[in-house]
């Protein structure tokens, strides 16, 4: 079937609504209705008295007459017209034509030349509206998990249709819960042969499809729940059905595991980036999966894809009967998975090729689609390496350049060490104590990303705060401030910047410098206590492209501390580290000379009119 143009086909019918009180995506919806009716009646699918020829016998009353009758249809029918004849009734006597534009298409055949699921696809979106997956993404998803020999297909979440449209042709039965009242998802489930079932509720907290007093299991899943909602304990803590081995997890995790816990087969879940690394109770759930050997593949998703976000996503495969040993990883954020479309909108290409690798995976393809995807878009990682990596499953983590690759096989080379088995790490004065008007408030300089300089020595930051050192503050509460030789590694938002403090820091006390609450501060101690060399390499591009390695997130950028502390750096000789300060000591040579230059060519136009003029 071809995608080009599919949008016409809606409009054909809803530009004769223009006119209409309807909003735009109220009459893009009613004219999607309008085309189903019409096609169901051109198939014989409806009795005679709901058909479109018997209701334009009677003008615009027919028409809504007829769609109400067939909002009292039970079933998938009854929930694909339930709002249809309101719609119809305030669209006045424009309605008559765009049924008659309807009857047109559907006896010219158009549903044989184009998908449902490409035509839906263009319906106007509003900002309140659920996530919708891509018509290609579904495309994808459905290709991945829904194999010959599977008979049911589970699809909680489903709001757009598209995981619907995917499965048109697919002779499975599915079972849609959601709590999303929309008519899409029943509207293309009036073009599969292959039962349907839809269900209005939560799948999270009232789930629906239980047999026996058991969950029911499905072959596959498709699902792309709400990213990065809040949600209570509650659903965890009064589950009836054992869904939840980790009762704590964020919203996307207990989504993961609610998917999990339905389906016995494969499952494609599109999740918030934040659950691929986030700490806590996430790296639970993800170490649950791991270890059960659930985790298929990673697919990372492109900015742009969706309707109403751009929260960084991915396509967590899992499959429940296997025991994968071995994970896959795609960046399909890469060039040669995208395709540009207008205002800022993305589209997925080369699907196949992703296809390919993750069949490859589980041994459904002789040959590994490496001739298509290189290490720099698909990589396969064990396991135990993933766990031992804080059971991170971001995609940049295991799928990068080559020239970031090749900086990882220099380091193996060469000694490094942890960082935390050289430096003490000092998180900055938590917010609660910021700001303060309690009487023992004192005002400190804070240093933020803005006061790290690329050269030579933090300089004397501009912004003052009120602290106060709390007394549950572990240890001294003067290791709040910061000292001679300290280094300032900015871990979220400008990652990566560096500062290394000057021997004219100010003591602790009133007039101290504090780091700002994106920093984190490196003590040296032991034979390590001079930590000027590592700040001044960490600086470098080298540096700098060794903690871009372990950079996560795309909104706002950030480095676990965990994962800092882990970090190999090079072991720096007596010898190497007195060159490094040699180093450092002339680029604040320089830096004061170049001040002082800036500070003489300001002054020179002043000196002149003062002498000229008094």
């Amino acid at each position: 079937m071809s995608t080009d143009n599919a949008g016409q086909v809606l409009f054909q019918v809803q530009d004769l609504l223009r006119n209409s009180p309807l909003a735009s995506n109220e009459s893009g919806l009613l004219a999607f209705q309008l085309l189903v009716w019409a096609q169901l009646s051109t198939k014989g699918k409806l009795d005679l008295d709901s058909t479109v020829d018997a209701a334009l016998a009677h003008g615009a009353t027919g028409i809504v007459d007829a769609l109400s009758r067939l909002a009292l249809t039970d079933g998938p029918m009854g929930q694909a017209f339930g709002d249809a004849a309101r719609r119809a009734q305030f669209s006045g006597d424009y309605i008559v034509s765009a049924v008659t534009a309807a009857k047109r298409l559907a006896d010219g055949g158009i549903f044989e030349r184009f998908s449902p699921a490409d035509v839906v696809a263009h319906l106007p979106q509003i900002g309140t509206e659920p996530v919708t997956v891509p018509a290609e993404v579904a495309r994808l998803m459905v290709n991945l998990v829904v194999k010959g020999d599977q008979s049911s297909v589970y699809s909680p979440w489903e709001s757009s249709g598209q995981f619907v449209g995917a499965l048109l042709n697919q002779h499975v039965s599915l079972y849609v819960e959601t709590p999303f009242s929309t008519p899409l998802p029943a509207l293309l489930s009036l073009f599969r042969e292959a039962p349907t079932e839809m269900v209005l509720a939560n799948p999270l907290r009232s789930p629906t499809a239980i047999k026996g007093g058991h969950l029911q299991k499905f072959d596959a899943a498709l699902s792309i729940p709400p990213l990065n909602m809040v949600v209570s304990d509650e659903a965890a803590m009064t589950d009836l059905y054992g869904r939840f081995p980790i009762k704590k997890a964020t919203w996307n995790g207990l989504n993961v595991l609610h998917i999990v816990a339905q389906t016995g087969g494969k499952a494609a879940i599109i999740v918030a980036n934040s659950f691929l690394f986030g700490p806590g109770r996430d790296r639970e759930v993800r170490e649950y999966l791991l270890h059960k050997g659930m985790v298929e593949a990673v697919i990372a998703l492109p900015a742009g894809l969706f309707n109403i976000t751009n929260i960084p996503s991915a396509l967590l495969l899992l499959d429940t009967q296997a025991n994968c040993r071995k994970v896959g990883f795609v960046d399909a954020t890469r060039p040669y998975f995208t395709k540009a479309l207008n205002k800022g909108k993305t589209t997925l290409v080369n699907t196949n090729a992703i296809v390919s690798f993750c069949s490859a995976l589980m041994g459904e393809q002789s040959v590994l689609a490496a001739d298509a995807l290189d290490d720099t878009l698909a990589v396969v990682t064990p396991v135990e390496d993933i766990l031992g990596n804080e059971a991170s499953l971001q995609v940049d983590r295991y799928v990068m350049a080559h020239e970031q690759r090749n900086l990882q096989a220099w380091l193996r080379a060469m000694p490094t060490v942890a960082l935390e088995d050289l430096a003490d790490f000092h998180n900055p004065i938590p917010n609660k104590d910021r700001n303060s008007g309690a009487p023992a408030a004192i005002e400190v300089y804070e240093v933020g990303a803005a006061d790290l300089p690329s050269a030579g020595y933090i300089a004397t930051p501009e912004k003052t705060v009120s602290v106060q050192l709390s007394s549950r503050r572990s240890g001294n509460a003067e290791e709040a401030f910061l000292r001679q030789g300290d280094v300032l590694l900015i871990t979220k938002g400008s990652v990566g910047k560096v500062g290394i403090v000057p021997a004219d820091v100010p003591p602790a006390g009133p007039g101290g410098w504090v780091a700002g609450q994106s920093a984190i501060v490196l003590r040296g101690r032991g034979q390590y206590g001079d930590l000027r060399g590592l700040g001044l390499w960490m600086r470098s591009q080298m540096g700098r492209d060794v903690l871009a390695g372990i950079t996560s997130g795309a909104t706002i950028p950030m480095i676990s501390i965990q994962t800092l502390r882990r970090l190999q750096v090079p072991v720096l000789t007596l010898e190497a580290t007195h060159r490094a300060v040699e180093v450092l000591n002339r680029e604040a040579e320089i830096q004061r000379g170049i001040e002082a230059l800036r500070t003489e060519q300001a002054g020179l136009s002043e000196r002149l009119w003062n002498e000229l003029l008094n």
